[in-house]
């Protein structure tokens, strides 16, 4: 059985646990658009990726907190550190979400996730709703439908049944599209796969993810905690609704985004050579600006410096489509010790 831990609405929890007047009242953490609107706040139609002025416009009274990057970096560090004073096998998602696998200890992981639970709420001050399920796949619906701040399991003897009656969007890495071209073919839920072979499934959504539903069908997903090796990229991206044409919205959203996205690194001791910046449009366009970072760097400063460089080299502001979804990447090599060093010839 595996664990899947995942923080509640973590920015705005952040926010709320660094400030007690927020607390049960709805907060978005928002810079021109809303990053991330607390349990309160969604109750009320608020979602992320919303232009904070329509969010205003929908509850007058709404709380709306800069992002506190420091404070999210400190808090997710000390998140993973709890995960980690529990078992080695820690595999994250994002982060404030993770799969753990605690059998390789020998402890139980019903009891374990509970005593998680309670630590993080403890200690961190930050709720966490946990799910336990026999694979990845059901350990994060467990965790999806335990939201908020509580905790579910799916034991061995409910995992078929469960199964059988997942939804097609319940299923975890296939989209929208894809669950769009099954409905088509009159598949609905996990049970509907039952009959079908992986060639015909195939037909509708390539080998690949025909493959991974076969094997949802069957139980027999991926049911391993891999621990992560060294990362060569990380990014950030956020689809905003309704898209937007303000310079200053673009720019604090794409402000969080960088942040975030240096947070991810997950390692010590690398320097960036190039970043990817992307701008869809709401017609659909895309447009995409790679900048080669010379010399490569590790200084969040320059790093951002050279974000919005590639920002403004894609034109978003001239070209008169409102945006609606940024995303920016950077991809890093492990640094060298010594930068003056001479390479010698092989």
């Amino acid at each position: 059985m595996l664990i899947h831990a995942d923080a509640d609405a973590f920015f705005a929890s952040v926010a709320a646990r660094d400030d007690p007047s927020l607390r049960g009242v709805p907060l978005v953490v928002a810079a021109g658009v809303v990053a991330c609107p607390s349990y309160a706040a969604r109750a009320i139609g608020i979602h992320s990726g919303m232009p904070t002025g329509q969010a205003l416009r929908i509850a007058p009274g709404l709380r709306v907190v800069d992002p506190a990057y420091g404070s999210f970096e400190q808090a997710s560090e000390d998140l993973f550190a709890l995960f980690r004073s529990v078992t080695s096998w820690v595999e994250p998602g994002s982060m404030e979400e993770a799969f753990l696998d605690v059998r390789p200890q020998g402890l139980d992981p019903v009891a374990t996730a509970r005593d998680l639970r309670d630590q993080a709420r403890r200690d961190l001050g930050l709720p966490v709703s946990i799910g336990v399920g026999t694979t990845k796949l059901m350990a994060k619906v467990a965790s999806r439908r335990a939201k908020p701040d509580g905790m579910v399991v799916i034991s061995r003897v409910e995992d078929r049944v469960v199964r059988r009656a997942l939804r097609l969007e319940e299923v975890w890495g296939v989209g929208p599209t894809k669950v769009a071209a099954l409905r088509a073919a009159g598949i609905h839920t996990v049970a509907d796969l039952e009959e079908r072979e992986v060639r015909d499934l195939a037909t509708v959504v390539g080998t690949m993810i025909a493959r991974r539903l076969a094997a949802v069908a069957a139980g027999t997903d991926d049911a391993m905690v891999r621990k992560p090796g060294p990362r060569r990229s990380a990014g950030a991206s956020r689809t905003i609704n309704p898209a937007v044409r303000s310079r200053s919205a673009v720019e604090q959203t794409y402000a969080v985004l960088v942040a975030t996205a240096l947070g991810r690194f997950g390692q010590p001791h690398v320097e960036v050579t190039r970043l990817d910046v992307d701008v869809r449009y709401d017609d659909g366009g895309l447009r995409r600006v790679t900048h080669k970072v010379d010399p490569a760097t590790d200084d969040p400063a320059t790093l951002r410096r050279e974000a919005f460089a590639a920002l403004a080299d894609t034109a978003y502001e001239e070209d008169g489509r409102g945006v609606s979804l940024l995303g920016v990447q950077f991809t890093f090599r492990p640094a060298r010790v010594d930068p003056d060093q001479l390479t010698l010839p092989l």
